[in-house]
């Protein structure tokens, strides 16, 4: 797990400049404290930078940028991949040497034999950028799920990248915040692939590449899409679907263990990581080193349930405590870690500085349970949503009066409720409508209004049901899919996945997710949803584990790991102010505050505002 950068002139005759490359890489230094490298080309118009955290291979030859023995081939990466032993024997019997044990090498000699081919081989989380000196291209390529990232942009005649956007800021002009953005985050909470806050940066899609050849740009072009893994279920019992699903569970864990150095958990009080962390000692030969962030209230704190996993399954479990109020201190700090705003993420910021605490470089997150095995709401309310407005349909006149009544209503009855009536009665009418209605932030009205009038137009490009459908390729999926698919697609991707890696390489600390894995995904979704939605609690995940997850951990109200941010928000404890930016409508911000206040709004949309706010003054800075 590391942090990559790197620089490539689209004019011949033109150099790039290793001291942006290697300021970039010092930007991203958190993301790799064990080592740094720089490798510029003999044509000087490619430079590649590195900053290293060692997990595996942990000898100088894991070293970056690598290049192959025929010095033709340099790469930087940044991740795992879980089946590079597999890939590395299947190549040596193709006659290929190998000079390291790092998974790094398997990806250039790989790429030497199969070229794109590669990137359908690979099991695991990756970015990387790659140069080929004999056909002069660069290669930028990110992993299936979207666990890693990369940014780019071009300017000042190259195309630059990195794995933060804060790093490209280090050493390019950005451009302005992208209004389109800023719209997709008042919509969603969240900014996703290819859009960034700034409007010069693009993020590289999940599942994509990029090349640059002969001066010119080509892609992203998606090699992969989660989509198209359903449609191949089979016919199972309840039995079968039991044994099918705990022996990939085992197979995903086993592969997320591999490293030189100790693989150690996130510990809550929750299905998941209680679930994965029985997992980790079915398929381990030593106790595992399990981490709990415990707060010293107790309506927060999911210790003591933490500490009865933990006695259950053996681990060596630290329970750190944490004040409340250490949070509110320091929770700017958390917010600007993200590298760009959202609404979620904190959480792992905390809990990631609190694993490092105890010796650990890698751990095991629960991350993707509730969306493989139906642990959210939306998978209980997306379809009445939806059911409720197509029979609304049916009575006369009322597809005239739907969009007046979804906009009169929050006025009419000035309650937070309404928001949400609003938005179901306006949107419901399509699956990826109804999505909206449940994961959405603000509506397409308030939205519009938050914007400043001259950009106004920026939401029709972020219209909730043409951006779902997006994501999802516009496949008709089967219903009993659709809110897993939409979830792995949106929330998962765009926010949960983005923000884990941002907070957790703040702390130089690799964050593995079992649950999104390639291969595991593929597997799971040939069980019949009946069996993999199975309730209470996530059923068939809970009951993979021997011994089961107890009772006292999934028959208890799902809570989640947060903190009182609506009570700060109350008490206007908090070191953040509104936003104040041309961007937006002043008058429109400070009725956000005035309506959150009065009890109109829940607090989730003045919260993000004030992220909003932190990342724009930021960027003024």
């Amino acid at each position: 797990m590391c942090g990559i950068a790197g620089m490539m002139a689209l004019v011949e005759g033109r150099a790039a400049d290793p001291s942006r490359v290697e300021a970039m890489c010092d930007a991203q230094r958190h993301r790799g404290p064990d080592d740094a490298g720089l490798w510029q080309s003999r044509d000087r118009r490619v430079a590649l930078g590195h900053r290293r955290l060692s997990i595996i291979d942990l000898s100088p030859s894991g070293h970056q940028p690598m290049h192959d023995d025929a010095d033709t081939l340099h790469i930087v990466f940044n991740g795992e991949i879980y089946n590079f032993v597999e890939l590395r024997s299947e190549l040596e019997t193709l006659g290929h040497a190998f000079r390291t044990q790092s998974d790094t090498e398997v990806i250039l000699i790989g790429y030497r034999q199969w070229g794109l081919g590669i990137l359908d081989r690979l099991v695991g989380m990756f970015a990387f950028g790659l140069h080929d000196s004999t056909s002069g291209d660069l290669l930028l390529a990110r992993d299936p799920l979207g666990i890693k990232p990369v940014y780019y942009t071009q300017a000042d005649g190259a195309l630059s990248f990195a794995s933060e956007i804060g790093a490209l800021r280090a050493v390019v002009d950005c451009g302005a915040p992208d209004p389109e953005a800023i719209a997709e985050y008042l919509l969603w909470g969240s900014i996703g692939a290819p859009r960034t806050l700034h409007s010069r940066v693009r993020a590289l899609p999940p599942g994509a590449w990029l090349r640059v050849r002969g001066g010119r740009v080509e892609g992203p072009n998606i090699y992969y899409r989660l989509e198209d893994e359903i449609g191949h279920c089979e016919s199972m019992d309840g039995a079968e679907a039991a044994r099918y699903a705990r022996d990939c569970l085992l197979a995903s864990v086993r592969r997320h263990r591999i490293a030189d150095v100790e693989v150690g958990a996130f510990l809550s009080g929750g299905v998941d990581s209680v679930a994965l962390v029985g997992l980790m000692t079915e398929v381990s030969d030593r106790p595992i080193t399990s981490v709990n962030l415990s707060f010293q209230r107790e309506a927060l704190d999911e210790g003591p349930i933490s500490e009865q996993a933990a006695l259950l399954y053996g681990t060596k479990h630290h329970r750190i405590p944490i004040r409340v109020d250490e949070i509110r201190e320091r929770l700017l700090t958390a917010v600007r870690s993200l590298d760009q705003p959202s609404i979620d993420g904190i959480n792992v910021y905390f809990v990631s500085e609190a694993a490092v605490r105890v010796g650990l470089k890698v751990a095991i997150s629960g991350v993707g349970g509730d969306e493989l095995f139906a642990g959210y709401s939306t998978f209980d309310g997306m379809a009445p949503i939806h059911r409720t407005q197509s029979l609304l349909d049916w009575l006369p006149g009322m597809g005239a009066l739907r969009d007046p009544v979804s906009r009169a209503l929050p006025r009419i009855v000035p309650r937070q409720a309404a928001h949400k009536v609003a938005m179901a009665l306006r949107h419901g009418r399509s699956w990826p409508g109804a999505y909206f209605a449940q994961r959405g932030l603000f509506s397409l009205d308030q939205t519009t209004a938050l914007l400043a009038p001259e950009v106004r137009d920026a939401v029709r490009a972020c219209l909730p049901e043409a951006h779902m459908s997006g994501r999802v390729g516009n496949r008709d999926l089967p219903e009993s899919e659709r809110v897993s698919v939409y979830e792995l697609r949106q929330y998962l991707q765009s926010q949960l996945l983005r923000d884990t890696d941002a907070m957790s390489m703040r702390h130089s600390l690799e964050v593995r997710t079992p649950l999104v894995d390639r291969q595991l995904i593929s597997e799971l979704f040939r069980i019949p949803s009946e069996h993999r939605h199975a309730r209470p609690a996530k059923r068939l995940f809970r009951e993979a584990v021997r011994p089961p997850v107890p009772p006292q951990v999934w028959a208890r109200k799902k809570q989640g790991f947060g903190f009182p941010i609506d009570e700060w928000l109350a008490e206007g404890s908090l070191p953040v102010t509104l936003p104040d930016h041309p961007v937006l409508d002043r008058r429109a911000v400070a009725q956000v505050e005035t309506d959150y206040r009065a009890g109109r709004l829940h607090w989730s949309r003045y919260w993000a505002l004030l992220i909003l706010g932190s990342f724009l003054s930021e960027r003024s800075a």
